[in-house]
């Protein structure tokens, strides 16, 4: 009779606990991508649509062994003028739901990541999760990791076309 009770409990934890598991690795992987294009760009002078391009594929081996389907990613640098408003100086979109920012478009950055005449390269990654139970249930899960990096050898990454 107990364990006619406990069984279907204990199933019950075990599934919810593997897909909270799994959706937890799913997380983390999103923020490294996030964390990993903004550090890359960061690291470059100038940058194209075939480096981003590039970049892209390397976002979607960071999230793989999951499907890859849903990976948007959006580079964006960020100039502050002497007075510190910030403005978008180029961006990119690559992958599926995302649009890049206007060029010279305001954009909102939390607090103390710019000083006057500087510039942070900003990246973000968003993504839908999907596991066998939750989709069931509650359908895909959206998750989405922002980054900040400040370029390293240079003050701004320049967009190169070509």
């Amino acid at each position: 009779m107990e364990a006619a009770i406990v069984f279907p409990v204990l199933i019950i934890l075990f599934f919810g606990v593997s897909e909270l598991s799994e959706g937890f690795i799913a997380s983390r992987r999103v923020v490294a991508a996030a964390y990993t294009a903004a550090d890359l760009v960061a690291r470059l002078q100038t940058v194209s649509s075939s480096d981003l391009t590039a970049l892209k594929s390397m976002i979607d081996e960071t999230i793989k062994p999951l499907p890859v389907a849903t990976v948007g990613l959006v580079v964006t640098s960020v100039v502050a003028d002497q007075n510190n408003v910030t403005t978008v100086a180029w961006s990119d979109a690559l992958g599926s739901g995302v649009t890049a920012y206007a060029s010279g478009s305001p954009i909102t950055l939390p607090a103390g990541l710019t000083s006057p005449n500087s510039s942070v390269i900003f990246s973000q990654v968003t993504y839908t999760f999907q596991s066998t139970l939750s989709t069931l249930i509650v359908g895909g899960v959206p998750l989405q990791a922002r980054a900040y990096e400040q370029p390293r050898f240079t003050l701004q990454v320049a967009w190169e076309d070509g």
